[in-house]
């Protein structure tokens, strides 16, 4: 993959054709070692494509009968009976202490500690 990545950074860099020693010093500049085997394939099937713009519209194309739809809901469920307004009313509940535990504050970060950030009792003002 990051030999593709390499030729079409070549192409945007404005070099139409770029060669095997091209896609090289791309890898090389950032510490890379190429993979000499993905590199021959890759530049095997740009021969038997010719022109890679045609490749990747005709890869569009395809793509365009796929259906985009969104990843599908689970469905319609029954009418809750008796119980089931309980389980719900819970469910809301802890999904609110869960929002306003989430909303902290501007000075509270991931990796704190639980100790306000803001208070200045570390620092030494007996100067």
């Amino acid at each position: 993959m990051k030999e593709i990545v390499c030729y079409m950074l070549a192409r945007l860099g404005g070099n139409d054709n770029p060669s095997v020693d091209d896609v090289k010093k791309i890898l090389d500049s950032v510490g890379v070692k190429p993979d000499e085997e993905k590199l021959k394939c890759l530049f095997e099937d740009l021969e038997k494509v010719g022109n890679v713009d045609d490749a990747i519209a005709e890869g569009m194309k395809k793509l365009a009968v796929i259906p985009a739809a969104g990843g599908g809901g689970s469905g319609g469920t029954a009418a809750p009976s008796g119980g089931d307004t309980e389980k719900k009313e819970e469910v809301k509940e802890e999904e609110e202490e869960e929002s306003e535990s989430s909303e902290g504050g501007a000075g509270i970060g991931i990796f704190d500690d639980g100790s306000d950030s803001s208070d200045d009792s570390d620092s030494d003002e007996s100067d």
